[in-house]
C-alpha cells in the first residue's frame, strides 16, 4: 500500500529534508500586528524573531482548520492510499483535533492521525522515521506500534529569556513567569513524548550555569545509549545560543561509541510564539527503531 505522510509546520525540518522524503506539511497561523501569517510561508523564522525583538508583542497562533485539513486529504487521497498525518501535542495545539475532525469526514481513504505528543525536531525526528519505515515496506500498522514507542524516548530541554510568552499561552503557571524575570534567574523548561505539555524543570542563575545544567541533562541521557537522534534547537541567534552549541559539539565528539544523527533546527515562528525569539535547547530520540523493530 502506497503510503503518505503529512505533518505540520512546527516539525522545524529543513525544506531540503521534507523534499527527500516527499512529506506533506500544513501551516499552523500566527495573528502578529493585525496580520495573520502562515507559518513558514508567509514569514521566515529569522524574520519573524527579529519582528518580535522591534515590535515587543506577543503574537498569538491558532491551528489550521478542519476545512484546510479536508481539502489536504483529499489532495493526498489522489496519490495515496493511506495517509499518516503527525502533528504537534494534542496539549499545545488544537491542530490534532482539526486533523481528527476532517479525517471522520472522509470514507474512501484510510487516515491516521497521530498526536506525536512533542513538537519541534521532536515531531520532525517521528515523521523522519515514519518517512524510513515507509521506505522500507513497513506496514501502516507496524508504524504506528513504533512511532509510539519512539515517542516516549523523546526529551526536550530548553531554556529562555522570559517566561511571559509561555504564561500568556496559559502554558505554566505565573509564580514560574515571575522567577524566570528577576535575580537573573534562567528557566529550564522540558517536554517529553510521554505527557506531551511544557514543564518547569530547574531555575538556574546566571547564563554560564543554565548551559552548564542543560549539558549535564544531556550527558545524562546520552552515556547510557548506543544511539541517538540528536536535534540542537535555537530562536534569534545571540551569545548565548552560539556558546551553548559549540559546547554541545565538544560534548557530542566525547562519544565516539554512540551513533549520533544530529539535525540542526531553527524554532519555528508558532513555537517562538510562545517561547519569546531568545530560546535554545535540544530534542534526543533514543534508541534504535529501524533495525530492531518487532
Amino acid at each position: 500500500m502506497n503510503i503518505g505522510i503529512l505533518t505540520d509546520s512546527t516539525c522545524d525540518l529543513d525544506y531540503k529534508l521534507l523534499a527527500k522524503y516527499d512529506i506533506n506539511t500544513i501551516p499552523l497561523n500566527i495573528n502578529f500586528s493585525g496580520n495573520i501569517y502562515k507559518d513558514g510561508i508567509d514569514i521566515t523564522s529569522c524574520d519573524f524573531y527579529d519582528k518580535m525583538v522591534e515590535v515587543k508583542e506577543i503574537p498569538g497562533t491558532s491551528q489550521p482548520s478542519a476545512g484546510l485539513f479536508l481539502e489536504k486529504y483529499k489532495e493526498m487521497a489522489s496519490k495515496y492510499d493511506i495517509i499518516l498525518s503527525l502533528h504537534i501535542s494534542g496539549k499545545l495545539s488544537g491542530t490534532i483535533e482539526s486533523a481528527r475532525l476532517a479525517s471522520n469526514q472522509l470514507d474512501d481513504i484510510e487516515i491516521h492521525v497521530f498526536d506525536s505528543q512533542s513538537t519541534t525536531l521532536g515531531l520532525g525526528f517521528l515523521v523522519i522515521l515514519a518517512a524510513e519505515m515507509i521506505r522500507k515496506d513497513y506496514n501502516i500498522k507496524k508504524i504506528i506500534n513504533i512511532l509510539k514507542k519512539a515517542k516516549e524516548n523523546i526529551d526536550i530541554y530548553f531554556s529562555v529569556n522570559d517566561l511571559k510568552y509561555l504564561e500568556k499561552g496559559g502554558r505554566i503557571g505565573k509564580a514560574q513567569a515571575l522567577l524566570g524575570s528577576v535575580l537573573n534567574f534562567n528557566p529550564i523548561l522540558q517536554l517529553n513524548g510521554c505527557n506531551g505539555e511544557v514543564l518547569p524543570y530547574k531555575k538556574v542563575r546566571g547564563n554560564k550555569k543554565t548551559r552548564k545544567e542543560l549539558l549535564s541533562v544531556c550527558e545524562k541521557i546520552i552515556e547510557s545509549e548506543k544511539n541517538i537522534w540528536f536535534g540542537f534547537l535555537k530562536g534569534k541567534q545571540d551569545n548565548k545560543a552560539e556558546k551553548f552549541r559549540e559546547e554541545l559539539e565538544i560534548l557530542l565528539e566525547n562519544y565516539n561509541d554512540v551513533k549520533i544523527n544530529k539535525e540542526h533546527g531553527f524554532i519555528s515562528p508558532v513555537l517562538a510564539s510562545h517561547t519569546g525569539p531568545y530560546v535554545y535547547g535540544f530534542v534526543i530520540l533514543k534508541g534504535e527503531f529501524l533495525d530492531n523493530a518487532d
